[in-house]
Parts: structure tokens; sequence; C-alpha cells
């Protein structure tokens, strides 16, 4: 299939504005490799790698797979030594970074001098702000019904209001997990998309069966979004978490039982290849606008 070009794809030189969202014990090197060999931009989180010898050993075995571009999700906090995995990460040729509690401008220079991008995740207007008097080079539009920690802003209104607002590149995170949402995400002035859920329930997600299964079996409505276990909004498979929002705190469980997702669990149907999921986007959403294309005005 052709190229589907938007500011995202020729700035990091990809096929589809597409990017598989580093999910925390989720997206490894196998699911990384898959969406970037499908066109996408393949991206794990660096606090899935306990060390640095560990994290410079998956990113060999993702360079050994793939020369397409890939990405990670750094955390600049004082929990982790992003200093040396920002080193390792740009001495292995990864040319995207999105940032979290931080401090994007700790990290601009040195990627740019490397010829990569920051992104920085947001959920609001003064955090997208605050991201642009930075230096970066696009935000994250983290909306209502993304997995993992997300805003209160659906993504209809968060993406146009940030790009309005800001004037810079805009990624579309919450929601996104088919073509149709893909284009409805474009047609809003994002350059692209991230989509995580749909890729749990994928060969390569590094996650249980029965996480897979709960991801295909639960309803938006099956989505529980609290505070109560980080201390910042995130979605939850209800399910997964019963006994600990109500109950007892965080330690009665272990994070691997804790199953995060967004409310786009209500398109996901099956367990399938990463890259035939990748694929399938793409298809669909250039489906989806010559549909529009195909609207009659008066």
């Amino acid at each position: 299939m052709a190229s589907i070009h938007t500011d995202l794809t020729r700035l990091l030189g990809i096929k589809y504005p597409i990017i598989g969202a580093p999910m925390f014990l989720v997206s490894y090197e196998a699911l990384t490799i898959a969406v970037s060999e499908a066109g996408g931009l393949g991206m794990f989180p660096l606090p899935n790698y306990r060390s640095l010898v560990d994290l410079e050993e998956a990113l060999k075995t993702i360079r050994q797979a793939t020369q397409k571009p890939i990405g990670v999700n750094i955390h600049l906090s004082g929990k982790f030594p992003w200093e040396e995995q920002l080193a390792i990460c740009l001495d292995m040729g990864v040319s995207f970074f999105i940032t979290s509690l931080g401090d994007p401008g700790l990290i601009i220079d040195r990627v740019h001098q490397k010829g990569g991008a920051v992104f920085a995740d947001v959920v609001s207007l003064n955090q997208g702000i605050r991201a642009r008097e930075r230096g970066v080079d696009g935000l994250v539009a983290v909306a209502a019904g993304a997995g993992g920690h997300g805003g209160r802003i659906p993504t209809i209104v968060l993406v146009p209001y940030l790009k309005e607002q800001t004037g810079l590149p805009i990624v579309a995170a919450g929601g996104v997990s088919t073509g149709p949402q893909l284009a409805s995400a474009l047609c809003m002035g994002a350059c692209g998309a991230i989509t995580g859920t749909r890729l749990i329930a994928s060969d390569e997600a590094r996650v249980g069966e029965d996480y897979k299964k709960a991801v295909i079996e639960a309803g938006p409505d099956g989505i529980v979004v609290t505070d109560r276990l980080t201390g910042n909004n995130a979605s939850w498979i209800a399910k997964s978490i019963e006994g600990v929002e109500n109950g007892p705190d965080l330690r009665s469980k272990k994070w691997k039982t804790l199953w995060s997702a967004g409310q786009s669990v209500a398109q996901v149907e099956g367990i399938r290849p990463a890259g035939e999921i990748i694929k399938e986007m793409a298809e669909e959403c250039v489906l989806a606008i010559k549909k529009i294309n195909q609207v009659c005005i008066a």
C-alpha cells in the first residue's frame, strides 16, 4: 500500500503516521520491531528495563532485526538514570523521544544534535505551553479514553485545541485502534496517532494470554479511571483492580496483574500479529478518507 504522508511521517521517515504506544510491561523488543517493520514507529518505555545493560542488549536485539526508525518513552525524573539511558539510546540510533515526568528541555539539544525529535506527553493546554517553551518538536495529546495515564479532555477536543493554541505538531493518543479512528484524528489536525490498547492483544505483546483475553472481552464501560493506584488518573480493566479501588492498597497486587487499557477495547476483537494490525489500520484509514472525500456538499 502507498504511504500516508503527514508532518510526522516526514519528520521520522516512516510510512504510516502510526506510533505503537510505549506501554509499561507490554512493549518490548518484539513489539517494537513488528510495528516499525510494518511501516509505523515502534516504541518502548525505558522503565521496562531494570538496568542499563538490559537496555543496551534490548536495543542491540532490535537493531539486529530492523534498521527502521524506533522511539522510546523517557522518564525525566530522579527515579531513573535518564542521562545514561539517553546516551545509550542515541548511540544505538533511537530517533524519537516522548518525554514524561520532567523537563523535556533537558534532552532536546543532545537529541537534535543526532538528528532526532522530542515530543512531550501532555494532558492540558498549560502543560503544552510549558513544553513548547522548553523547545519540544511536538506534543502527544493524551486524552480521555487513553490507556494508562491520561487526561480528562476527549481526543476530539484536545487535539484541535492544542494544535490551535500551541501551533505545534500534535500526535493523538486516546481511543485510536482502527483506521477510521486514525482518519478522524488526522481530520482534527493531528499529524499522527498512538495506538496502544489494540496492540496489547497482539502476538508480540509481552503479556499473558489472560491479559490479552481481558482486553478482547472488555467493553468501554469495563474500563475504570482512578488515581488510587499511582496518584494520577489512569485507565484500568475493572476486573483486574477489584479489591484495590475500594479495598487494600497497591501492595496487595503485583504490577503484572494490574491491567491497563483504554476505552478502545471496544474495537479489539482478537489476537493478531502487530504488523497486520498496523497495516490494516493504514489501509482502513485511506478508505475512510476516501469515503469522506465522496461526501456531497450542496
